[in-house]
């Protein structure tokens, strides 16, 4: 059976449950999409539920990039409190989608695509990727253009997979 909250106080137990599943700081994006994935309620209550739990400080955020939440005392204690609401098969569901986003999340963090100028006109290109704390790949290139350095890491964070075998089969090409 789906659920859709649609009382603001069920939603708040949503997000301090999604962010208490999630552990470390949870980034914004994640946290929405968690609940929107599973379409537990609408963007417009998730945000004014968002904004009363951090005005209420039972979650507290900062930005590095974008606003990453975290659960305060006071949030932690509200949802042992109050955890009963929430269905069982939700928290099931609830906590596999968390489990999946972290796995993106951390996928998404263990690439390398980033420029910096050396020269006059002169930019230095490297893309990589991480897997288990290992650089399994890294590429560095000398371009004379920040448009194309852009363009590079752009091109990277959008398909690493693909370039990635795409420059091996060209390396392992049998002449």
């Amino acid at each position: 059976m789906g659920y859709h909250f649609e009382e603001l106080t069920d939603i708040k137990l949503l997000l301090l449950k999604t962010i208490q599943y999630f552990k470390d700081a949870i980034p914004e994006s994640i946290l929405t999409d968690t609940i929107l994935a599973n379409n537990y309620a609408n963007y417009f209550d998730l945000e004014q539920a968002l904004y009363e739990l951090t005005e209420n400080r039972l979650v507290t955020y900062y930005e590095e990039g974008e606003r990453k939440f975290s659960l305060t005392r006071l949030g932690e204690e509200a949802l042992a409190g109050f955890s009963y609401r929430i269905p069982k098969s939700v928290c099931e569901k609830l906590y596999q989608t968390v489990r999946i986003k972290i796995r993106e999340y951390q996928n998404e963090l263990s690439l390398i695509a980033d420029y910096e100028h050396t020269g006059e006109t002169d930019y230095t290109v490297k893309l990589g990727i991480m897997e288990g704390g290992y650089e399994i790949f890294t590429v560095s290139l000398s371009l004379f253009d920040e448009k194309m350095a852009k363009s590079v890491c752009r091109e990277f964070k959008r398909s690493p997979q693909t370039l990635y075998t795409e420059i091996l089969s060209v390396l392992l090409k049998e002449q």
